[in-house]
């Protein structure tokens, strides 16, 4: 081959070569959210809220939420502990019993290194971790990570009392990630009505605010792609119907996870409110696989924009 040929042939593989490099490069900007599912399965409605009658079926999850960004990815809960069964035994018997029947109840469930695996997710990747509610289907996962793990102040707090005196918490569980747990501070002032939130990054991508009740620090992410966002609800309401109408929790949930009900269901209600303020920003219990379909499509997909 002559020199021009080449040269021309090098030319052409330069070019190849920067435009995957762009490519690739351009697939990094801007912020992606991806679902993470690590188990499913259908249950009564009822059990969804007291009053739910527009939803025959509660298609439940245990699911995360990973948010790729510039800064560093972020994670919001982990699902599962992978000995959360022997987790249950270290709780007093109705928590034991319930939590038994939960974790029974979570078919064919993946680790959280697993599911983010799904997505190309390396679980060294993960510079944070979000946690709603450190109830051990959302904490839980988060042994098997080595990212600091932020809570409100207020969990904080909780989290110390539970591995004293646990009530739903193993306190093997907080004992194995207590060195990483960080407080969020709140002070990136009101935001959409609430009276403090947390914007994670400054770019207004991951928003947190206060949503109490459920556990004294539980808290809820809004998440912006694009123009749109979502609203991550954590456990304060299980159903999509509950949110929207403003439902408390069935009866035997409500006497078994909310630790102050009455302020849980002022949270129900508040977020009722939410929704008929803003109605374009989709709610998402943290349960409700219906929510996550109509929010985020397929479950170890990751998109751009809602």
């Amino acid at each position: 081959m002559n020199k021009p040929l080449l040269l021309a042939a090098a030319s052409l593989l330069l070019t190849a070569s920067a435009s995957t490099f762009a490519a690739s490069q351009a697939s990094k900007i801007g912020p992606q959210v991806c679902w993470l599912e690590m188990s499913a399965a259908k249950l009564d409605s009822a059990m969804g809220g007291a009053g739910i009658s527009g939803t025959p079926v509660w298609d439940s999850t245990i699911s995360s939420v990973l948010v790729r960004h510039a800064k560093g990815d972020v994670l919001i809960d982990t699902g599962f502990s992978p000995n959360a069964e022997a987790q249950m035994n270290e709780l007093p018997d109705a928590g034991r019993d319930f939590g038994l029947q939960v974790v029974s109840g979570a078919k064919d469930r993946k680790s959280i290194v697993d599911a983010l695996s799904t997505v190309g997710e390396k679980s060294s990747s993960v510079a944070r971790i979000l946690i709603t509610h450190a109830h051990y289907d959302h904490l839980g996962g988060a042994v098997e990570l080595a990212a600091p793990i932020y809570v409100t102040s207020a969990e904080s707090d909780w989290m110390a009392q539970q591995a004293a005196h646990p009530t739903i918490t193993p306190p093997s569980l907080l004992a194995a990630i207590q060195l990483r747990v960080k407080s969020l501070d709140y002070k990136s002032g009101p935001y959409l009505g609430f009276e403090s939130s947390d914007d994670i990054y400054g770019d207004g991508t991951i928003i947190t605010v206060p949503l109490p009740g459920h556990t004294p620090g539980s808290q809820g992410v809004f998440l912006k792609l694009a123009q749109r966002s979502v609203f991550l609800i954590g456990d304060a309401t299980d159903m999509l119907e509950a949110a929207v109408r403003g439902l408390p929790k069935n009866s035997a949930i409500r006497a078994n996870t909310d630790s102050e009900p009455e302020l849980a269901d002022a949270t129900a209600k508040r977020l009722s409110e939410f929704h008929q303020a803003h109605p374009e920003i989709s709610l998402v219990p943290a349960h409700d696989r219906t929510a996550y379909v109509a929010a985020f499509g397929r479950a170890s997909t990751c998109i751009s924009a809602f």
